[in-house]
């Protein structure tokens, strides 16, 4: 059992987790496009198409677990007059973010350093919330998803994208057998941290599948949800609404 394993495994996984991405901030990116051969820029674009075409003209958004800032700055893009907030307990994943967004010159964003299991903004704040690769790594994901909906307005809308299990029996074992050997080596090479990218297939292994996911996010209290599966299923978007 590797050292990833025994400690995300623990109560102190919430701490493991955001060393870990602190550690590989600055390779991030790089091996977020690396993984997936620059195909997550359009996945991203496609959670953001799918959550604004159950709005009219919404005017705020939270994104959770934001990481480098993906899924705001395409929003950005796409709907200039938009407030977003961006939300991570990983003041160095924020920073990157908030060099990106500068670069580009976008002004409607906001940083917030919170955990997004423990969100600080009233009910029905927002109109949109946003999460991308992010759920999967809480502690307490129903308790997210609840506090999700309470923040979202009436007829609001949550967008999630994620890892998800390959529908097809032979490219589920190709897919698992790149996690396990593939993932960790090119940690090793390009961010210089094996140990964070053998936390990633062991993150999939024990998440939902997508039925299961869309589910629990019924659950909560959403009126109706669904989910639209990438590369075979390799990643799945859900959309719920309110």
């Amino acid at each position: 059992m590797t050292e990833a394993i025994e400690k995300s495994t623990t109560n102190d996984k919430a701490l493991y987790v955001n060393q870990m991405f602190a550690a590989i901030a600055e390779r991030y990116d790089l091996l977020n496009n690396l993984m997936t051969f620059g195909l997550h820029n359009n996945w991203k674009k496609k959670t953001i198409a799918l959550a604004l075409s159950a709005l009219d003209t919404p005017k705020s958004a939270l994104d959770l677990c934001s990481g480098t800032g993906d899924l705001a700055i395409i929003l950005s893009t796409m709907v200039p007059e938009i407030k977003i907030t961006c939300v991570d307990n990983c003041p160095e994943m924020l920073n990157l973010a908030k060099d990106k967004i500068k670069k580009l010159k976008i002004e409607n964003i906001d940083f917030l350093s919170a955990d997004s299991e423990n969100l600080p903004f009233y009910s029905w704040s927002f109109d949109i919330v946003t999460m991308g690769f992010g759920l999967r790594n809480l502690i307490n994901k129903e308790q997210c998803l609840s506090s999700i909906f309470g923040l979202l307005k009436p007829g609001g809308v949550f967008a999630c994208i994620d890892l998800g299990y390959p529908v097809n029996n032979l490219w589920q074992k190709v897919y698992f057998s790149y996690f396990d050997n593939l993932i960790p080596k090119l940690g090793e090479v390009f961010a210089k941290n094996k140990e964070a990218y053998t936390y990633l297939p062991l993150s999939l292994k024990t998440w939902y599948k997508q039925e299961e996911l869309k589910n629990l996010i019924l659950k909560t209290g959403f009126k109706n949800c669904y989910f639209k599966n990438l590369l075979g299923g390799a990643v799945a978007i859900h959309i719920a609404i309110k």
